[in-house]
């Protein structure tokens, strides 16, 4: 069977074009400018996703598509052995920013995830700040305001943990990805069996994946392995063109 490409996904007015961005480190990363540029870890998905009706309002899509993309944050934050995307330290919350075009046909929303440590203060909160303040410029929007209450970054599992147990010991263990979605990864066959209800849809829903993650200096698609053993979909499932933007902490 042909690998799925960009140009192969489903496409028409019934459906909308997302593309998601994932930006974040690696453990043994330099802490300066040099993780930063063309080679800056992150995963680029791109997903077609079927609208439950035929003319949908412009705002009834981008609604739509963000809450599709909120409900499964899960199977795309336990991704890789996430750290924060500015420092050394594991990632535990993220940013995400949204830039719309749902008056477009095919419609299409952008949504970018700033994976970080800690996001209520600091120099990773600072750092996330100026990231918000240039994509409001960009869209010709006023800058959001800065949240007053955050949550402790230390109520949520690390995004380095397994999408099943996500349990802290499993940072330090070998955590592999879904054959199929090539993205969410468990610590175990049973961890992946027993999320399959939830992970189910967000694997199914046609999609491109591409890893921009640099090996010894060099950018490469990650060298992964494949979990053995791992459940197939099909096995599993039988056992106005100016964008809109805005920004949320999760």
């Amino acid at each position: 069977m042909p690998s799925t490409t960009e140009e192969t996904l489903p496409q028409g007015p019934d459906y909308v074009r997302i593309r998601v961005l994932l930006y974040g480190s690696s453990k043994d990363d330099p802490v300066s400018d040099d993780r930063f540029g063309d080679r800056q870890r992150r995963v680029e998905i791109i997903f077609s996703l079927k609208l439950p009706r035929a003319n949908m309002p412009p705002n009834d899509i981008l609604q739509y598509a963000t809450d599709f993309i909120n409900l499964y944050y899960p199977c795309l934050k336990h991704t890789q052995k996430w750290h924060c995307e500015f420092c050394d330290l594991p990632a535990r919350m993220s940013q995400q920013d949204v830039s719309s075009w749902c008056s477009r046909t095919p419609p299409h929303v952008l949504i970018y995830y700033h994976f970080v440590c800690d996001p209520r203060s600091g120099p990773c909160a600072d750092n996330l700040r100026i990231i918000q303040r240039q994509m409001a410029r960009v869209n010709g929007l006023p800058t959001p305001r800065r949240p007053r209450n955050r949550e402790d970054p230390f109520e949520f599992p690390p995004m380095a943990a397994c999408a099943g147990c996500e349990r802290e010991e499993t940072v330090d263990m070998p955590t592999l990805k879904c054959s199929n979605c090539d993205l969410t990864r468990y610590c175990s066959v049973a961890c992946q069996r027993a999320h399959w209800p939830e992970h189910k849809v967000f694997c199914k829903t046609p999609k491109v994946v591409k890893w921009v993650w640099p090996s010894a200096g060099e950018l490469q698609e990650p060298r992964e392995q494949v979990m053995p053993g791992s459940l197939q979909a099909s096995e599993a499932d039988d056992a106005a063109d100016s964008p809109s933007q805005g920004c949320s902490i999760q």
